[in-house]
């Protein structure tokens, strides 16, 4: 298999285990530096097989990693450009609900201008 295909092969696979909400949340939880189980629960709002399994896809995708402190296991973003790069998904979101706000904004005026305001 050539290295290009198999490049784009491990990439649609890491991108498809960050595209699940519940794995996504879990990782920009984590943007703000290491959890345990019981923290991350609390934060999106899962349960604990839930938060648990999630772990472990990210954990199998090396997307974080983990330590034990006692009884607990805390987890963390295994690179900080993944925090950085989850960031500028959050922009682009950000620049994408400006974009539509804006156009909501100029049809709510033109229908203020044509007195057809709903």
């Amino acid at each position: 298999m050539p290295h290009r295909i198999l490049a784009r092969a491990e990439l649609a696979h890491l991108l498809a285990v960050v595209a699940h909400p519940l794995r996504l949340a879990l990782l920009l939880e984590l943007k703000g530096g290491e959890r345990d189980v019981t923290t991350l629960m609390r934060a999106v709002g899962a349960s604990q097989t839930a938060v648990s399994q999630s772990l472990a896809r990210l954990r199998a995708a090396r997307l974080v990693v983990d330590r034990r402190d006692g009884r607990h296991v805390r987890y963390r973003l295994a690179l900080q450009g993944l925090a950085d790069w989850l960031d500028g998904g959050l922009a682009l979101l950000e620049d994408e609900a400006a974009q539509f706000q804006l156009v909501h904004d100029a049809i709510a005026q033109a229908r203020r201008d044509l007195g057809t305001e709903s």
